[in-house]
């Protein structure tokens, strides 16, 4: 149904990528008093998708490109989850057939190659993908003019007094 009204900035224990500003802190803008419990969850998981954008955005500055990403864990069971993500990243989100799984399994795999010196391609291997989550292209500029709302409100943020 594209993005609400509210937005929120995730900044709840500062930011790392791509801002490295441990001082900054989250918040809500727009909050109406229509807002209900559920409209703020998807607010929350719209500002969520907002800062792993920044982090997409980080990488392709320094030259890397996603053909597409691929989603792993609880939040695989959200399908708004996964259509805003999708949606807000513009890349398509593989979703594995066995996603109960994360950097746990990427940890123990390097722990591996390193104590015996096996070949990396032997150990890491793409996982089979069940499904792909496409950006939904209906609601892709919406998305697109709340990031830069987003990305805006963080220097706006940023000059408020500690609080």
């Amino acid at each position: 149904s594209g993005p609400g009204r509210p937005l929120f900035l995730p900044y709840l224990s500062g930011e790392r990528t791509p801002h490295n500003d441990s001082r900054m802190r989250g918040a809500f803008i727009g909050l109406d008093i229509a807002d209900d419990p559920r409209r703020l969850t998807a607010a929350v998981m719209e500002g969520v998708s907002f800062a792993l954008r920044d982090c997409l955005e980080a990488l392709k500055s320094a030259g890397t490109s996603l053909e597409h990403t691929i989603a792993i864990g609880g939040g695989t069971r959200s399908e708004f989850w996964l259509r805003t993500l999708a949606t807000t990243l513009n890349t398509p989100l593989h979703i594995p057939a066995k996603g109960e799984f994360g950097a746990a399994l990427g940890a123990a795999r390097l722990a591996m190659i390193a104590a015996t010196g096996s070949d990396p391609s032997d150990v890491i291997r793409p996982p089979d993908i069940k499904r792909t989550v496409m950006p939904d292209q209906t609601h892709q500029a919406a998305y697109e003019d709340k990031y830069a709302t987003y990305k805006a409100l963080y220097a706006q943020l940023k000059s408020l007094p500690d609080l």
